[in-house]
C-alpha cells in the first residue's frame, strides 16, 4: 500500500504533524511501537490522586488553542491563575520571581548591587565570535552572577534538568543571542523586536495571557488521545522492528511487524518523529551523515517523585506555582510544582500532592537512588522548605533515564549540520523536542509549520 506520507512515533511531535497532514487531505500512515501514545506525556489516577508522569502543564500557544477547539476539547481545558507567583529558595525562604520593574527593585533575591548592575546591561559590548556560548558565560557576562545563580540557574534546572555551563545559549534560549547579535545588548534587541512587532499592525488573534498555564480535566494525555481518536485507522500502535529504506528518488519503504504479521508499505515522503537515538538506528540505512550527528545528541536522567500531605500537615497553604532551588542552597531537590494549587481534580478533598523532581545534569547519580531513598530527600527537603509536619503519602515515582534532550555547547552547529544533510535527502524529514524547542508548544508548531512545507513540497514533486 502506498501512502503520502508515513510519520514513524506518535508522541506529541509525531502526533501532530499527522493530524496537521491529514487535516490538510492528505493520505498519510502513523506507526507507533508501543501500544500507547503521547510518548512522555502520561497522567496516571493513583489512589485518587492525578498524576503527571511526564510534561505537567503546557502554555497556552495559538496551536494549542486551535487545536483544543478542533478537537471539541474546550470544555476539558483548564488554566491555571494567570498570575500564580513561581517562587526561588533562597536563604531558608521562599521569594516570588519578581514580573515586574517594580518587583524587580523590591526583591530580596538580588541585592543592590546586583540590580544596580542589572542596569548596564545595555553598555556592556557584545560579544565578538560567532562560536557557541555557554548559557553561564552569557549571562554573567550581560547580567552579572547573582542573576544566573538566583533566576536563570533554577529556571535552567525546571526547563531542562540541565547544566548552565555545558547548554548553549544559541540553541537553548537563541533570542537572547540574536538580541545581543542584532542590536548590541538584550534590552535593546527585546525593544527593537517589539517596535518591529508593532509596525505590522497585524492584530492579536487571542489574548494568551488567561493561558500562562494549562492542562485538561484528566490530564495533559487527554491531548494525545484525542489526537489519536481523530486520526482513527491511519494510526497503528504496536508497529515494532520497524525498517525504513529509500526505493526510489521520490520513494521510501517501510518495513514493521504488526500482530505477529510483517507488513511493507511505501510512502512519497517519511516523517521521523521518535526521539534522536532511535532516529538514528532508524536512518543509518540509507543517511549514515545524518546518525552520526543525531547520536551525539544527550538527554538528562530524571526522577518525578510525587508526594501528597494532608493540608492539615502544611502550616500554610501552597498559594503559587511551585518552587525551584538554586545548587548552592542547601537542597538536591531541583524544584517541585504543587499540582493540586494549580488545576482541580488532583487530589482528594483534604489533601495537596506535589511533584517533585531530582536528578538531571548536575546530580546524575540520582536516578540509582532507591524509592526510599527519594523520598527520605525529597520529603526532607520539602520539610526545609516549607514546614510539613509528619510524613508523606507515598505516589508512584518514575524515572526516566532519557528525560530533556540537553541543548549542549555544540547543538546549534549540530542541528544546522543536520539540516544541511536532510537537505540532500528529498522526501525525509526529521521532527522531535531535540531539534528547536522541548516544549509541547514547541512540538505543536513545529508540527504544523513541517505540514506546510511538506505540502508545499509535495505540490513541487
Amino acid at each position: 500500500m502506498n501512502f503520502d506520507s508515513i510519520i514513524i512515533g506518535a508522541g506529541i511531535s509525531g502526533l501532530s504533524i499527522a493530524y496537521y497532514l491529514k487535516k490538510a487531505g492528505q493520505n498519510i500512515l502513523l506507526l507507533e511501537a508501543s501500544e500507547r501514545v503521547g510518548g512522555v506525556i502520561q497522567s496516571l489516577d493513583a489512589d485518587g490522586f492525578l498524576l503527571e508522569r511526564g510534561p505537567n502543564s503546557l502554555r497556552g500557544t495559538h496551536e494549542l488553542l486551535d487545536l483544543v477547539d478542533d478537537l471539541q476539547l474546550q470544555d476539558e481545558l483548564v488554566a491555571a491563575y494567570p498570575k500564580a507567583p513561581a517562587f526561588v529558595y533562597f536563604q531558608k525562604s521562599l521569594h516570588p520571581v519578581p514580573m515586574s520593574p517594580p518587583a524587580l527593585i523590591k526583591t530580596k533575591l538580588l541585592s543592590t548591587k546586583a540590580k544596580f548592575r542589572l542596569l548596564r546591561e545595555p553598555f556592556i559590548a557584545a560579544r565578538k565570535g560567532t562560536s557557541e556560548e555557554s548559557l553561564d558565560s552569557f549571562v554573567r557576562r550581560r547580567l552579572g552572577d547573582e542573576i544566573l545563580e538566583r533566576f536563570v540557574a533554577p529556571f535552567v534546572s525546571g526547563v531542562y534538568a540541565g547544566d548552565p555551563k555545558q547548554l548553549s545559549i544559541q540553541a537553548s534560549f537563541a533570542r537572547l543571542a540574536e538580541f545581543e547579535m542584532q542590536a548590541g545588548s538584550i534590552l535593546k534587541g527585546a525593544i527593537k523586536a517589539a517596535r518591529a512587532a508593532k509596525s505590522k499592525h497585524e492584530p492579536p488573534k487571542r489574548s494568551l495571557r488567561p493561558y500562562r498555564l494549562c492542562s485538561f480535566q484528566k490530564g495533559l494525555e487527554t491531548l494525545p488521545q484525542a489526537m489519536a481518536k481523530s486520526l482513527g485507522e491511519s494510526l497503528v500502535t504496536g508497529a515494532c522492528n520497524i525498517e525504513l529504506s529509500r526505493i526510489s528518488d521520490f520513494q521510501f519503504q517501510v518495513n514493521y511487524e504488526h500482530q505477529n504479521q510483517r507488513e511493507t508499505v511505501t510512502t512519497r515522503t517519511l516523517i521521523v518523529a521518535t526521539p534522536a537515538s532511535a532516529a538514528s538506528q532508524m536512518l543509518d540505512r540509507f543517511a549514515p551523515e545524518i546518525t552520526k550527528h543525531l547520536a551525539e545528541i544527550h538527554s538528562t536522567k530524571l526522577c518525578a517523585v510525587p508526594l501528597a500531605y494532608r493540608i492539615d500537615q502544611l502550616p500554610h497553604p501552597l498559594d503559587g506555582f511551585g518552587f525551584l532551588a538554586p545548587r548552592d542552597q542547601g537542597l538536591r531537590t531541583l524544584g517541585s510544582i504543587w499540582n493540586s494549587s494549580l488545576f482541580p481534580h488532583r487530589a482528594p478533598e483534604g489533601w495537596v500532592v506535589m511533584n517533585n523532581f531530582i536528578g538531571g545534569e548536575t546530580d546524575r547519580e540520582a536516578i540509582n537512588l532507591s524509592d526510599d531513598e527519594l523520598i527520605t530527600i525529597v520529603h526532607r527537603d520539602l520539610q526545609t522548605v516549607l514546614g510539613i509536619k509528619g510524613e508523606p503519602k507515598r505516589l508512584p515515582i518514575t524515572r526516566w533515564q532519557r528525560a530533556i534532550p540537553q541543548y549542549n555547547l555544540g547543538h546549534a552547529a549540530r542541528i544546522a549540520a543536520i539540516e544541511k544533510e536532510l537537505s540532500q535527502h528529498e522526501g525525509l524529514w526529521l521532527t522531535g523536542n531535540y531539534l528547536h524547542g522541548v516544549a509541547i508548544g514547541d512540538c505543536l508548531k513545529r508540527g504544523k509549520d513541517l505540514t506546510e512545507e511538506i505540502v508545499e513540497w509535495m505540490s513541487k514533486h
